[in-house]
């Protein structure tokens, strides 16, 4: 009995010891990039949303913390933070989960893939469908991000997975030499522009936060404008009144 848990207390320390020996290396090995932006809705600056990306060898972690700016918060509260991490050869998702804090709304939610990756798991312990070869929300913009100098690649349709709702993204391509027709595009960007439909599933959430909301509406278009770097210097998610832009602050 005794022999028998100094073998196992081993098994722990070797393994945590392991864990220990390879934290150094991956922290030397990840890249990091902060990004900052201005998000507005309905036309009016409301929020600051800062994007911290972290990506190793095998796999890229993001976070978009949102927060009303202090002149706003100070009469209503709004803190939100989603959470993706996918596979960085083809931004695959292998877990996600929001923070949502908006006024008298709030939750969590996180959910992760299956191994065989065509089931997703809620913290709820609900379980959903994820569809063969589909996307979350941030892992799907920043997989077009990533395609976007590449004018072969489009036009793309994406299955999108959204709180158990699986919605179709259909995904064109526009740069400098084929305008957008209502869309003006910098020198050295290409414009993505997503138009989203429901196509099946339920939500988990029976009242989701503003920018979820706004994704989840039939015909609900996304634009995006992309650097050479394959960051973007702004996006926006519905059309005016309500359209949810992002603006990117530089330094």
């Amino acid at each position: 009995m005794i022999s028998s848990l100094i073998s196992q207390s081993r098994k722990y320390f070797l393994f945590f010891l392991g864990i220990l020996f390879t934290l150094p290396m991956n922290s030397v090995e990840a890249k990091e990039k902060i990004i900052n932006y201005e998000v507005s809705y309905i036309g009016v600056p409301l929020l600051e949303m800062t994007l911290h990306w972290v990506e190793d060898d095998t796999s890229i972690h993001v976070s978009y913390d949102n927060q009303l700016k202090p002149f706003i918060a100070y009469f209503h509260s709004i803190h939100n933070i989603y959470r993706e991490h996918f596979s960085r050869d083809d931004y695959r998702p292998l877990s996600w989960s929001k923070t949502v804090s908006e006024g008298s709304l709030q939750f969590e939610l996180g959910a992760s893939l299956v191994d065989d990756k065509n089931e997703a798991v809620f913290s709820t312990g609900e379980h959903r469908n994820f569809p063969e070869g589909g996307y979350t929300v941030f892992s799907a913009t920043h997989y077009l991000a990533s395609k976007s100098r590449d004018p072969q690649f489009f036009p793309k349709k994406l299955e999108v997975f959204i709180d158990g709702e699986i919605w179709e993204a259909a995904a064109t391509r526009y740069d400098v030499n084929h305008p957008h027709p209502d869309h003006e595009i910098g020198r050295g960007e290409v414009l993505i522009q997503a138009d989203l439909r429901y196509l099946r599933g339920s939500s988990l959430v029976t009242q989701n936060d503003i920018l979820t909301s706004v994704i989840t509406t039939e015909g609900t278009r996304f634009i995006l404008w992309v650097n050479r770097d394959g960051t973007y210097t702004r996006a926006q998610f519905g059309s005016f009144p309500k359209a949810v832009i992002l603006d990117r602050v530089h330094d």
